[in-house]
């Protein structure tokens, strides 16, 4: 029975890892916002076009490009190091996309994060060059915060999720406990600073 529990613990952790991912979690913010706002349909989905191009299309082209090239083992870059250049992509490519978004005339919550994952992720590629800091982490206190704050206050609650992120990052050996608790904290915070100062 404890070796069955033991085998079984890994594919529970990559699977929690898989739903939480940052590629995962963002869309379905941004989705949550949008659906908040008063756009038309069409409008919707073209401003979520958008918003997939950096959140996810960009990223995603990064890894792949490294992981092709051998310089990464994974699609999550575990190498520190190697971290660096798809995070300063993705900042570039979330900056574009925000200044998109502000000429269009996105609703103001979605640029706004917009804004925020850029500057989130700017904080995270400096921490990055001396402590591997947790983008899972980073990347669930952020939603968490901004869906909490623009749509309604019960989404803090999905907070409860953070143990379930520390307990995968970890059993995969990813991470340490503490990585993983302050990148949902700084990402958690750094949020809501930045939504109270601008909205």
């Amino acid at each position: 029975m404890t070796v069955e529990k033991n085998s079984r613990s890994p594919l529970v952790a990559r699977l929690i890892s898989a739903i939480l991912h940052p590629l995962i979690v963002a869309p379905v913010t941004f989705v949550i916002l949008l659906c908040h706002t008063e756009i038309g349909r069409t409008k919707m989905v073209l401003l979520f076009g958008l918003v997939i191009i950096a959140i996810v299309v960009v990223p995603l082209l990064s890894v792949v490009h490294l992981k092709r090239r051998g310089r990464t083992a994974s699609l999550d870059v575990p190498e520190r190091a190697n971290r660096i250049n798809p995070f300063l992509i993705s900042i570039l490519g979330y900056f574009i996309v925000w200044a998109l978004l502000k000429l269009t005339g996105a609703p103001q919550p979605v640029t706004v994060l917009m804004w925020i994952y850029t500057t989130n992720t700017a904080i995270a590629t400096f921490i990055t060059h001396y402590w591997k800091i947790s983008i899972h982490g980073m990347a669930l206190g952020g939603p968490i915060a901004a869906l909490g704050w623009v749509v309604s206050p019960g989404f803090y609650w999905v907070a409860i999720a953070a143990p379930l992120i520390v307990y995968s990052r970890v059993k995969l050996k990813a991470h340490s406990i503490a990585q993983v608790i302050c990148g949902f904290l700084l990402g958690f915070l750094l949020t809501l600073i930045q939504l109270a100062i601008i909205l």
